[in-house]
């Protein structure tokens, strides 16, 4: 995808900095090395000043109706008001259709809560039997698995050599199976935001590279 025919004056973006936060914004001009946005409204708790110099997600709907990403780098706020942000033009290979992404999954034990949406049944705790960027799977008991399917709350604990990260996700369910050990459950994340995913895919990488050895 070429990003100058891509992109275009007064087109709606989104916006995602490292830590997940996001923003709504419209471009509101465009040159060969950068392109500004205005008209900002923050969807989430965003300090716009320390964007400035930082990697961002860009996301943005093609005429197809698919929804499309890249990074880029802020490179300024323009002075004045109202606030608005000059960003660097991407690379048109990094352009990448968001709904279509390919992830490899590893078996990994890692940490998650799961909402289903029961009153009877509060959040309760397991461990993953596999995870990927895309989805989970983990082992309960042989009980059938019991779910609403707009309750699908959840929250992981990846463990890197830092912290912590605590990872919200929205999942679909896609088939339970009876194993020796109980019931293997696999769900799909449908609402998680990229750079969490990203976090994720470094998780598996990472356990990828150590079962190597």
């Amino acid at each position: 995808m070429i990003a100058l025919d891509a992109l275009f004056v007064n087109q709606y973006v989104e916006l995602e900095d490292n830590k997940g936060n996001m923003l709504v914004a419209q471009i509101k001009a465009i040159d060969s090395k950068f392109f500004r946005i205005g008209s900002i409204v923050v969807k989430h708790r965003i300090s716009i000043p320390r964007l400035v110099k930082q990697e961002v997600y860009i996301y943005f709907a093609g005429a197809s109706g698919d929804k499309f990403q890249f990074k880029t780098c802020v490179l300024s706020q323009a002075r004045g008001t109202p606030v608005e942000l000059e960003l660097s033009i991407p690379e048109d290979v990094s352009i990448v259709t968001a709904q279509k992404r390919e992830f490899f999954r590893v078996p990994a034990n890692v940490n998650f809560e799961l909402d289903v949406g029961i009153s009877s049944h509060p959040r309760r705790s397991y461990i993953t039997k596999d995870i990927s960027g895309g989805g989970i799977s983990f082992i309960k008991d042989g009980h059938l698995f019991e779910y609403e399917s707009t309750g699908l709350n959840g929250l992981l604990f990846i463990e890197t050599r830092d912290l912590t990260h605590k990872i919200p996700f929205k999942g679909r369910f896609v088939y339970q199976m009876l194993i020796e050990k109980g019931l293997q459950i696999a769900l799909e994340f449908t609402d998680i935001r990229e750079s969490h995913r990203d976090i994720i895919i470094k998780y598996c990488m990472k356990v990828q590279l150590q079962r190597r050895f």
